[in-house]
C-alpha cells in the first residue's frame, strides 16, 4: 500500500509540472519539503512547489519533527551525501515502522534511508 502511495505521489509530481506550467489550475496537495532549508536548493525548490500545489512547506532536515508532517499529503525528503556522513546519518523521519507519509526521495535520500532503515537500496 505504502509502495502505490509513493508512485502516486511521484505521478502527482509529474502532472504537476505539466499542467503548471500551461498556466492551469495547480494540484490541491499539500507539499512538505525536507531538506536543507537554507540552501539555494531549497530556495528554488520551495519558489516551485508554491507555483504548483495548493500548499508548500519547508522543513530543515537536521531539526526535523515528524509530527510536523501531520498536515502535509505528500513529503519530499531531499538529503544530499556531501551534508552527511554516512556513517552518522540518522533519519529525519524516525523508524521506519512509524513513518506512513507518501514520500518521494531526492538527491541521495534513497542511499541515505536505506542505510538507517535496514533496506534494500544501501548498496549498489
Amino acid at each position: 500500500m505504502r509502495r502505490w502511495a509513493s508512485l502516486l505521489a511521484v505521478a502527482a509530481v509529474g502532472v504537476c509540472c505539466a499542467k503548471g506550467v500551461a498556466g492551469e489550475p495547480v494540484l490541491p496537495l499539500r507539499v512538505l519539503y525536507v531538506g536543507n532549508a537554507k540552501s539555494p536548493r531549497a530556495v528554488d525548490y520551495d519558489a516551485f512547489l508554491r507555483k504548483h500545489f495548493k500548499q508548500a512547506t519547508v522543513a530543515d532536515r537536521e531539526r526535523f519533527d515528524p509530527t510536523a508532517a501531520k498536515g502535509a499529503d505528500v513529503v519530499l525528503l531531499d538529503w544530499s551525501q556531501r551534508d552527511t556522513d554516512l556513517r552518522k546519518a540518522k533519519s529525519p523521519f524516525g523508524k521506519l515502522e512509524e513513518w506512513s507519509k507518501p514520500t518521494v526521495l531526492l538527491g541521495s535520500a534513497g542511499l541515505l534511508l536505506a542505510g538507517q532503515w535496514q533496506i534494500i537500496g544501501g548498496a549498489g
